[in-house]
């Protein structure tokens, strides 16, 4: 408080005023201020003063903190616009420049009937400068009216502005474009000439943009294909990472109906993408190895000579080893992979390499023994020899690795030679996938002739059943049926121990079920039990982790962009906007007109309304069924942030008791509505969004017991509505 009330002293200062060096230090620090967060908004009205100033610095910081507090002081903002109106027709290009921009920026809605003509007049500017502020002006003006510029035909404009021949005026029209249609932009020939004729004049993003731009052209012969192509491939010898990889994007697209050449066009892009990789920053290393690794995925051959670029470093971060660690995966061919085998093995046991890496070592020696069969013996060579190795993580991780092996290579006289190794190390085990992973083996293989002690190893395990995690235990279960019907003589006691504890044990659901079926199914029909337990299995020939060639299609079509790095399509990490306790979040600016006329048909619907508030308040509780008799005590819940409710709803205790429910309205209540009934039961709203079909609530509420009860709700136009309740404490969900 003392420095904005010092600084608003100084503002008033009529000696700082005639001073232009001390007005700039007071207006950086002003500006300081902001950046850092604190709230200046109280020096509004004295920095609004300073706008008539001569001094273009000057002029730049008061505008730029004017359109930070616009929308909360839009009267006193109003006062500026003739100012600013007057610089968009200074003699100086600057000066114009960035007025319209400072003005487009402000995001009031009042002020487009002022914007619209100073638009008209920046993209006519002999400036450059002036027509590139223009240009972006109109996406501006776009969020806060859409009709108008659509009225004005500015689209069509800025389709014109394509043809400028500064390039950065161009670019920028591209993007605006991108924002206003719906599709983007609408590619044309004469287009795609213009810009690919201008190739020279491009700086690194502006030929990014460009590229990008040009995979929505569709060439109509190949030869126009080739010639683009040619035009582009002296570009990838430049060092911009975005640049070469989005060529990389467009030579792969373009040719990926063409067979022979989209292997040659892997070849081409190879060197150039390599050395991009080489000479990069570690963060964006792992995002070309990324993309390297999707590319070797689609054509390994191209890439598996030069495995050796992929050797980690000692100085590597350990995500871009465990990266490197999967590209060596994929690149493990007949010709290299005991070299590859070899390099994997030293990682595993090197001092520094942290335990994440070492892991990811051995998991990568196991899926070469299953990926190429002629290294599976020298695999698990390697992998006998990490048991030895008295380190318990390795240990873990090998057994893990071993199961995953016999899953698919299960001829028993090729395991009858390592089984013996393996067995021999299960008092070490303590990871609960690892000890999963070893008993599973010893249900498997646990014939008298394979694993004599199977039977009294697995004694050991039953008679600390309820030690486990509850994994463990369901794998207890099974391994131990299935040696029953192979040993029932050395079994039996065991088995009927075993279901006398696990059948009285409640603490796991999932164990308790398991134990319960398979008590009755061996009460009902030995035989039947033994058919479904030992029911004959097919051969394994791909796993079910491994992607599909359809999924990689998928990612394909969204190559350079972040699908590639998370492994995922867009629509399965982009959320779309969502209203948050009652405030909409967007990209950053704010609508007024829409929220405006959001609150105009609100308040149309209530005109509307037929029935009281009262009435419908009976009704819509009717409709959900809803009994105060059976309703479990709640209380007004502790208020949660966010990132709390994200966290409790993703949190093991609350997945576990999920409960879901199902009902119709007679008809779908409004927004309001809805938080404002639930609000009065102590129900409280934490996100909702109603943009889109259907409608979804997140609520949440808390018991007299202090648990929350947390609620993800679907409405659908219809009126029919699907709930999800989760909560720490199961008991109250069904009451509730």
């Amino acid at each position: 408080k003392g420095e904005i009330q010092e600084l608003k002293q100084l503002l008033s200062d009529p000696t700082i005023d005639n001073d232009q060096t001390k007005k700039r230090e007071v207006l950086q620090r002003v500006i300081g201020f902001t950046t850092m967060g604190l709230d200046t908004s109280k020096l509004f009205d004295r920095m609004i003063m300073g706008v008539n100033t001569k001094d273009i610095v000057q002029k730049k910081m008061i505008y730029q903190y004017i359109t930070h507090y616009a929308r909360q002081n839009v009267d006193l903002a109003i006062l500026v616009i003739n100012t600013l109106a007057r610089d968009c027709r200074d003699e100086s290009p600057i000066v114009r420049g960035l007025a319209l921009r400072s003005l487009s920026s402000l995001r009031i809605s009042k002020l487009t009937e002022h914007l619209v003509p100073l638009i008209k007049e920046g993209l006519n500017d002999p400036s450059p400068y002036v027509r590139r502020s223009a240009v972006v002006s109109v996406s501006k003006l776009y969020k806060l009216a859409s009709n108008i510029v659509k009225a004005e035909k500015f689209d069509d404009r800025l389709y014109d502005m394509i043809q400028d021949k500064d390039c950065q005026v161009i670019v920028n029209a591209i993007r605006s474009l991108n924002e206003i249609e719906e599709s983007g932009v609408n590619v044309t020939k004469k287009m795609v000439y213009h810009l690919l004729n201008k190739l020279a004049e491009y700086t690194e993003w502006q030929l990014t943009e460009v590229v990008t731009l040009l995979l929505k052209y569709k060439p109509e012969t190949n030869d126009e294909i080739f010639d683009i192509m040619n035009l582009l491939d002296d570009k990838l010898e430049i060092s911009n990472a975005s640049v070469v990889m989005s060529i990389t994007n467009l030579f792969l697209h373009y040719t990926q109906n063409m067979p022979k050449n989209h292997t040659r066009v892997f070849g081409r892009l190879r060197d150039p993408v390599l050395l991009l990789f080489a000479t990069s920053s570690p963060e964006l290393a792992y995002t070309i190895l990324q993309h390297l690794k999707f590319m070797i995925s689609r054509c390994p051959q191209v890439f598996q000579p030069f495995f050796k670029d992929f050797y980690i470093k000692y100085n590597d971060p350990t995500y871009l080893k465990e990266l490197k660690l999967e590209v060596l995966t994929l690149l493990a061919n007949e010709k290299n992979v005991q070299e590859i085998m070899s390099e994997l093995s030293y990682y595993v046991s090197l001092g520094d390499i942290s335990v994440s890496t070492s892991r990811k070592a051995i998991k990568s020696l196991g899926e070469i023994a299953v990926r190429v069969s002629f290294a599976t013996e020298d695999s698990l060579t390697h992998l006998i020899d990490f048991l030895d190795s008295g380190v318990l993580h390795i240990i873990s991780e090998t057994m893990i690795v071993l199961k995953d092996i016999l899953r698919k290579y299960n001829d028993l006289e090729f395991c009858k030679v390592y089984l013996p190794s393996i067995t021999k190390h299960w008092s070490t085990l303590q990871d609960p996938e690892a000890i999963s992973s070893f008993v599973w083996i010893l249900g498997e293989y646990g014939r008298a002739d394979i694993i004599q002690a199977a039977p009294y190893i697995l004694e050991n395990f039953i008679d600390s059943f309820l030690t486990y995690h509850y994994s463990v235990r369901n794998q207890i279960l099974t391994s131990s049926m299935k040696l029953f019907f192979l040993r029932a003589p050395e079994m039996s006691a065991m088995l009927g121990r075993l279901f006398e504890v696990a059948v009285n044990d409640t603490s796991h659901a999932d164990v308790h079920d398991r134990a319960l079926f398979y008590y009755r199914l061996i009460s009902a029909n030995v035989d039947l039990a033994k058919s479904v337990v030992l029911t004959k299995k097919d051969v394994v020939t791909k796993f079910s982790e491994e992607e599909s060639v359809e999924f990689r299609d998928r990612l394909f079509s969204e190559f350079n962009t972040l699908s590639i790095i998370y492994g995922k399509p867009s629509e399965r990490f982009i959320v779309k906007d969502v209203e948050v306790l009652g405030q909409a979040i967007d990209d950053g600016s704010d609508d007024e007109e829409e929220v405006e006329e959001q609150a105009e048909e609100e308040e149309a619907e209530e005109e509307e309304e037929e029935e009281s508030k009262q009435a419908y308040e009976e009704r819509l509780l009717e409709d959900m069924d809803y009994d105060e008799t059976n309703n479990v005590a709640i209380v007004v819940p502790q208020a949660l942030t966010p990132q709390e409710y994200q966290q409790k709803w993703k949190s093991e205790s609350f997945v576990a008791s999920t409960h879901s429910c199902r009902f119709s309205l007679n008809d779908r209540p409004s927004h309001a509505e809805i938080e404002e009934k639930l609000r009065e039961n102590s129900v409280l709203t934490m996100a909702s969004n109603i943009r889109n079909e259907p409608h979804m609530f997140y609520f949440y509420t808390q018991t007299a017991e202090t648990h929350y009860i947390l609620i993800e709700a679907k409405i659908f136009q219809q009126g029919e509505t699907i709930c999800t309740l989760r909560s720490s404490d199961p008991s109250k969900l069904h009451q509730f």
